[in-house]
């Protein structure tokens, strides 16, 4: 008789902290913008500008000033680094598992997972919509756009790369472009790539730091069982990491209201009348 596995549940917990805490204490109240209207529902205008962004995104490298490419080079000088080393890396990581860190996966592999990611805004716009956080429902819609953007980008870097996965028992030096099949879809990692894309936008509408810790700390994770699970090479979730990251950096800032109001919730204990006063500022 087999044992029966429990399903991973992580996806719930964070899911009800996203429900119950942040409508209130995280996200800062969209302001309408005289520029143009905010994006905080779904609608026409919501898909118009995720057009717009999607656009500018592709065509980005064009609009390069010299700081950018200085990024870019020590981006590419650090992945290539990284490509000299992925073999040595990749052996290292496979001899610290664990017990405990392979029970682990299943749990913290969700967090990369493309339902995951879509279920989490779709749960985020839902509780905007419940609470009416307008702060939320728009990072809810831009966690969706940086995602579907960001795999845009992944799945054609894929598909001309073709790189090896480490489970195929190829060297990390394998190519097969246009190959097509599971197994030579390393680079980039598109999960890693995925959890910082919706991370970093979190992380930019929220002034939170704690919420900021739990976005890239999971991303991370994600990341790093990426290679812990023999799904790819650390190239690969550099890269994948690095361009989920500006992507959503990038939408973020073609997202910015001008307005400068912003509404916040805080508790303030004052000793000397003995109580709690909560404040509300807009």
């Amino acid at each position: 008789m087999g044992i029966r596995r429990k399903r991973p549940f992580a996806g719930a917990v964070v899911l009800t902290a996203f429900l119950f805490w942040l409508p209130f204490q995280a996200f800062p109240a969209v302001q309408d913008s005289k520029e143009s209207a905010p994006v905080d529902r779904l609608n026409k205008t919501y898909f118009k500008k995720f057009g717009q962004d999607f656009g500018s995104v592709i065509t980005s490298p064009g609009r390069w000033e010299t700081s950018d490419f200085l990024k870019f080079t020590a981006l590419a000088g650090t992945g290539v680094l990284l490509y000299g080393f992925d073999q040595e890396i990749y052996d290292w990581v496979q001899k610290q598992k664990t017990p405990s860190s392979i029970n682990a996966s299943p749990y913290i592999s969700k967090f990369g997972q493309g339902g995951y990611l879509t279920a989490l805004a779709v749960a985020m716009y839902a509780s905007g919509e419940i609470f009416d956080s307008p702060g939320l429902r728009k990072t809810a819609l831009l966690s969706l756009e940086s995602f579907l953007t960001t795999t845009a980008v992944v799945l054609t870097f894929k598909a001309v790369a073709g790189r090896a996965r480490p489970n195929t028992g190829e060297s990390a030096h394998s190519y097969h472009p246009f190959s097509f099949t599971s197994g030579y879809t390393s680079f980039p990692s598109g999960d890693a790539a995925g959890a910082f894309a919706v991370a970093t936008v979190i992380a930019e509408q929220t002034p939170e730091v704690f919420v900021d810790v739990l976005a890239y700390g999971l991303a991370g994770l994600v990341a790093v069982y990426r290679v812990h699970d023999r799904k790819h090479w650390p190239s690969d979730i550099f890269t994948g990491s690095a361009l989920g990251f500006f992507v959503g950096k990038k939408i973020s800032r073609l997202n910015k209201n001008s307005s400068s109001g912003n509404s916040h919730v805080s508790f303030e204990l004052t000793p000397h009348r003995q109580s709690i006063t909560l404040s509300i500022y807009f």
